[in-house]
């Protein structure tokens, strides 16, 4: 027994053209926003950006080459962590 359930198409509704949140915002974390904005730039032009990128590569491509050791590193790495941070009750 197969039911059918009534569709009706809503109509789709451009809606209005508001202000931006960030015209909402005061001067001043507009103007940390900006400053941000451009240090993040500033650090994307950097060479260090450069060499988390490859650095980030390499990894991946350890993790694809060598899945099982993977696995085993992080199970030992957060095993570590986590008597480490363990807390005392």
């Amino acid at each position: 027994m197969e039911q059918q359930i009534p569709v009706n198409p809503m109509p789709q509704e451009q809606p209005e053209k508001s202000p931006s949140a960030f015209d909402e915002l005061p001067e001043p974390i507009r103007e940390v926003g900006q400053m941000a904005s451009e240090a993040l730039n500033e650090f994307k032009q950097s060479e260090t950006y450069e060499q988390i990128l490859d650095a980030k590569e390499k990894a991946h491509n350890y993790i694809t080459e060598n899945p099982v050791k993977s696995f085993f590193y992080a199970l030992g790495a957060g095993t570590v962590l986590g008597f480490i941070l363990k807390r005392n009750k």
